[in-house]
Formats: C-alpha cells, structure tokens, sequence
C-alpha cells in the first residue's frame, strides 16, 4: 500500500527523476514521495527568481493532496538569495500550509552537525558563482569550508554525467584537500546519493549529498525509523 504511514513533499527546479529513485532505494515500507516541478532552463539568475516566485504554489499543492512535509531542493536559488532569505522562506511555507518544511542547503547544515562536522569540503556541479554562494552560505551558517572544487556542467546536461566521472572528481578533490570532518556534495542529478557509500569507503569521511540530507532531515522531522542502510553514515543512523 502506497504512502500509508506518511508523505513527503518534493519541490524540486528540474525534472523530478533520480530523486524518486534515489527516495526509494532507502524510504520505508508505506512512506510516499510527492513531488511538483518549477522547472528552471539554465543556471541563470533569472531563472532563479522565475522558479522561486511559484514555490508557494507548489506547496500549497502539496499540502492540498495531504502531505506531511514540504523540502524545497534546489539549492542554486536559495543560495542566490542569502541565509535570511532562506529563514524568511521556510516560515513562510510553513506558515502557508501549517507543515514543517525545509531547504537542501538548510537539511545539509543540520545534517553536517549532526555528524558532529565543522570543517569541510564542498564539491558542486554548480557554475562559479553559484559555487562561491554555497561555499560563503555554508561559512555564514558557521562552518568552515577547508577545501571547494566544482564540476563544470550544464544544467540540463547533468543527467548525463557518468558515474565513475564523478567518483573520480570527489576522490582525487577529497585527497588533493585538507583533512576535513565531512564532505557536502549537493545537487540529486549527479548521482552523488548511489555513489555515498563507496566515496565514504574510500575516502574515510562522512559524505552527505543533496538528496541524502533532504531524506535525512524528513525522515528525523516526521519520526521515521527504519531507513533502508546502505547509503552513507548520515541516512544509516536511522536505520534501526
């Protein structure tokens, strides 16, 4: 039976497909994944803003087909706008549909801390200036961001990045950097989430991806135990 015990909302800037497969490789027995799409062309501003400015809607949405929480995935829009923004945000939506609600980039800073990380690295997909918000994001949030690399990729194109291509980016960027106490690597299309268990094996350090903290932080909010392991050290705590 599809969605019995409980419903996340999935609010998300480009088509919703390795998310949803990536949701049920560790989601429990009867929790459902809901998800809508303001879609974005291309990493620009202005796309952004246009994507942004309909996310109300979208949740409003979600809460009206009974959802038990709302996560806001992407990850350049938010950061485009600032910490304050991101606060202002989350309240808003939750005051709009009564839900706890939540960002990527709000999920990764609860669940860095939780892991006990401060110092860490940060790996994107992300254009250089969209790269340089997460990175002074995450440092006004508090931690200290030792090492950054990114991929460069176009949008629509980052469904077709391979694998082993980013294994290989994410362990030569881990080895090349300092000692860190954790890696954040945000963005569901590049198949960071598959990939969290063998990064973790082989470079010794706690990796949260976009999608693993976005999981992580609506299965913790709603009580959700159970969590199929296999998936990192972050989504394995709940697994009992």
């Amino acid at each position: 039976m599809f969605a019995w015990r409980k419903r996340i909302g999935y609010i998300g800037p480009g088509a919703i497909s390795t998310a949803v497969y990536d949701f049920y490789l560790v989601a429990p027995e009867g929790v459902g994944l809901f998800c809508v799409t303001n879609p974005i062309e291309d990493w620009r501003d202005q796309e952004y803003e246009r994507s942004l400015a309909r996310v109300e809607q979208a949740a409003q949405y979600l809460a009206s087909v009974h959802v038990d929480f709302i996560v806001h995935v992407g990850v350049p829009l938010v950061v485009s706008q600032g910490p304050e923004f991101m606060r202002r945000f989350l309240s808003q939506i939750e005051a709009q549909t009564g839900l706890p609600a939540s960002t990527t980039v709000n999920s990764a800073a609860a669940a860095l801390r939780s892991l006990g990380a401060q110092k860490i690295t940060v790996l994107t997909p992300f254009p250089a200036e969209t790269h340089e918000r997460v990175v002074s994001f995450l440092t006004a949030e508090g931690f200290t961001v030792a090492a950054e690399a990114r991929m460069e990729a176009r949008f629509k194109d980052l469904y077709l990045t391979g694998e082993r291509e980013v294994y290989d980016f994410m362990t030569r960027a881990v080895r090349r950097g300092p000692k860190v106490d954790a890696v954040f690597a945000p963005c569901p299309q590049w198949r960071a989430f598959e990939l969290t268990p063998f990064l973790e094996l082989d470079t010794g350090l706690p990796f949260v991806s976009g999608d693993g903290c976005d999981f992580w932080y609506a299965f913790k909010t709603l009580g959700i135990r159970g969590v199929k392991p296999g998936y990192g050290m972050l989504l394995d705590g709940l697994s009992a």
